[in-house]
This record gives C-alpha cells, structure tokens and sequence, in this order.
C-alpha cells in the first residue's frame, strides 16, 4: 500500500487527527485526576447529591449558570463513565487514541 503524501490529507492529519487525539487523551486524564481527588477527599459529603443544594460559587452575579450538587455529583458520573468506557476491553479505546495523540497531558 502506498504511503499518504497528499497535503491536503497530510495538514488534516497534523491539524485535525491529531489534534482530536490530544483533547480525548488530555479529557481521559483530567476525568481521572478529578475523581481521584473527589473520592480521596470525600467530596460527596460536602456536595451532597441534591437538585435543590446550590453551589455558592459568585456565580450568580457573574453570568455563570447556578449550579447544583446534583449538576457537580452527575459531572463525576460522566467522568467515572469516560474513564471506565476508554479502560473496558484491555483499554482497548484508550490505547487507540494515546498510539496517535502526541501532547496527552499528564
């Protein structure tokens, strides 16, 4: 098979698979940072997992969204999911994106 010379193929792959590869691999390590951190210092008895607990964060006055324990609980689910999903199957999905991604992160 020959090899891939084309530019237009070529600066797709640098500025675009690439590029894909870093942010799914960076998004893999914070998922797993922030979760870590969660359990480690028992977060979710300080946010409790409740609609109508409101984050006192400036948000209000500042324009951000109020969120809610809840909104911070659901947003550790989907970072345990995105971790689980790219680890299942030998890591099978992560290996993938870490043999083309070229700046992770940690």
């Amino acid at each position: 098979m020959p090899n891939i010379d084309n530019p237009e193929a070529v600066r797709f792959s640098n500025e675009k698979i690439r590029v894909a590869a870093d942010t799914l691999a960076q998004a893999y390590n914070l998922a797993g940072e922030v979760v870590q951190e969660w359990v480690a210092n028992d977060m979710g008895s300080l946010i409790p997992n409740e609609a109508g607990d409101v984050i006192i964060d400036g948000s209000a006055v500042d324009g951000r969204h109020v969120i809610s324990g809840a909104d911070a609980n659901n947003i550790i689910n989907r970072l345990t999911e995105l971790t689980t999903d790219y680890e299942a199957g030998g890591s099978a999905k992560l290996n993938t994106i870490l043999g083309v991604a070229v700046n992770p992160g940690d």
